[in-house]
């Protein structure tokens, strides 16, 4: 008799072994192995996620630090790639005074393999607006994960359109547990280190102090890091729904197109005063999709002529 459940449960949850493919690297989640469940053809990676120096560490706390690697990865929610398992081992490293033996921990957890990015380059290409029932799709979706990250006080700190996954075999929005596999603020620390217009576009106004900085957000108790990642979602949509041109000002473009109740919620999300824009949880009293009586315009044949008269000025 078949099992029941949902298909993609029982795949995680039934697999008898992983078959390595090869190493990989990512530029968004950094040095990868592949791996593919046996005797499934569904693919996973693991990633170095934590290596100590076995002299710092005791057996016992060495089990309690897998262990919470563990507990973690069964946090699940739909539109959060799946984290499967955790493993441990001991190496030998290099170091300045001869080798150093190392307890790492890995973790394994879904490939996601279309980011936003790429799907928004595909309009792009063929000029057409994104329709609006799939920009509110985009919102409740990555809106469910942010909205169980925060309720798990986890935030994400890395959200950008090359962090936001489109699940083809699901058609879902998804995300990664960013703090599972790449270390709480590790990636905004990096950020704020960068240079790169294309990645701090993505930081809110109150982080700009931090740029360049030695100080850490975890002692910087004004910052609310779910309000920096509210605002980074801000710029994504407006990214997506500009398909990455450069306007002067997007929201009043954007307006011809969509419907008040859109332009709305992305007003809340670049807000720039931090005290005033909502938290996940806040933003969750907004209505998330348009009104009765407010028309769709998917004009989307005037995107050609829009672009065409502009030339091809980007922001990305």
């Amino acid at each position: 008799m078949a099992k029941r459940g949902d298909p993609k449960t029982l795949v995680l949850n039934n697999f008898e072994e992983l078959k390595f493919v090869d190493n990989i690297f990512c530029p968004q989640r950094g040095q990868l192995r592949l791996f593919r469940f046996h005797p499934f053809a569904k693919y996973m990676v693991s990633k170095l996620v934590c290596s100590v120096p076995v002299q710092q560490m005791d057996v016992n706390q060495q089990q309690q630090l897998l262990k919470q690697y563990k507990e973690r990865c069964k946090i699940k929610q739909p539109h959060i790639f799946y984290s499967i398992e955790s493993e441990s081992q001991k190496t030998m490293k290099p170091g300045q005074f001869g080798q150093t033996e190392v307890f790492q921990i890995f973790v394994f957890f879904e490939y996601g393999q279309l980011t936003l990015h790429e799907l928004t380059e595909r309009r792009q290409a063929k000029r057409y607006l994104i329709p609006e029932p799939e920009v509110w799709c985009l919102i409740k979706g990555v809106m469910q994960a942010m909205h169980f990250f925060q309720n798990n006080n986890i935030p994400h700190g890395m959200i950008t359109t090359k962090t936001i996954y489109f699940d083809e075999e699901y058609l879902l929005y998804r995300v990664y547990d960013q703090e599972l596999i790449g270390g709480r603020w590790g990636n905004f620390i990096k950020y704020q280190q960068t240079k790169d217009p294309e990645i701090q576009v993505f930081l809110a106004p109150e982080t700009k102090p931090f740029f360049n900085s030695e100080a850490s957000l975890l002692e910087t108790a004004q910052i609310n890091p779910f309000k920096v990642d509210v605002f980074a979602f801000g710029i994504v949509l407006l990214q997506c729904l500009t398909l990455f041109q450069a306007f002067e000002n997007p929201l009043k473009w954007l307006d011809q197109f969509y419907s008040k109740n859109l332009m709305t919620f992305i007003t809340q999300c670049i807000q720039p005063d931090p005290t005033k824009r909502q938290d996940w949880i806040g933003l969750y009293q907004l209505p998330l999709e348009p009104s009765q009586d407010q028309k769709i315009n998917e004009r989307n044949s005037l995107i050609q002529s829009h672009f065409e008269n502009r030339g091809q000025k980007t922001f990305r």
